[in-house]
């Protein structure tokens, strides 16, 4: 869980907020469409921090409200923080694609289904890609990591929907799944 360590001390080092408020700004920036952050996931890791230092709480009430934790970095969250980014610059995660278990057992099905089948792939990726462009015009000025990240799977999505046309032509003129 370190990555979304590293995302809610990133925040934090901005802005002191309680848990609500952090989850409000993860959607606002629509950081759950481009990489794997749960709700309950901020909630846990958010108490886990603090229990090991990284953070401070304090409470804060509005009006007729119940109180609320609010967190604030650590001088040791600032420590890992730095600790994480380093790591994360220097290994980044391995990248698997779980459609992949999809693609070694096409050969496994009659073709008319293996090419809807990839159909269904390509459709994906490109509605992936319309879904970025509805984030890129959304947020209008992200910060740099932002716009990495964007650019990112801009690059990613063209690709794959580049590859999966490539493979769908591909799978069409193979004859080894032909149906007899």
């Amino acid at each position: 869980m370190s990555a979304v360590n590293l995302v809610i001390l990133g925040i934090l080092k901005k802005q002191s907020m309680n848990a609500y408020e952090m989850n409000k700004h993860i959607e606002y920036i629509r950081l759950r469409n481009w990489m794997k952050i749960g709700t309950p996931t901020v909630y846990q890791n958010l108490k886990k921090l603090a229990e090991k230092g990284y953070l401070s709480t304090g409470k804060a009430k509005t009006g007729n409200m119940p109180e609320k934790v609010i967190y604030t970095m650590a001088d040791s969250g600032n420590a890992y923080f730095d600790e994480l980014m380093t790591r994360f610059s220097k290994t980044p995660s391995p990248i698997h694609f779980d459609f992949n278990a999809f693609l070694i057992n096409l050969d496994l099905v009659d073709k008319e289904r293996g090419m809807a089948m990839l159909e269904n792939l390509r459709q994906y990726f490109q509605n992936s890609y319309a879904n970025l462009k509805k984030d890129q015009e959304a947020i209008k000025d992200p910060p740099i990591g932002g716009k990495a990240i964007m650019e990112q799977y801009d690059r990613l999505f063209n690709t794959m929907i580049k590859w999966s046309n490539d493979l769908i032509k591909a799978y069409e003129k193979d004859s080894s799944n032909e149906t007899e």
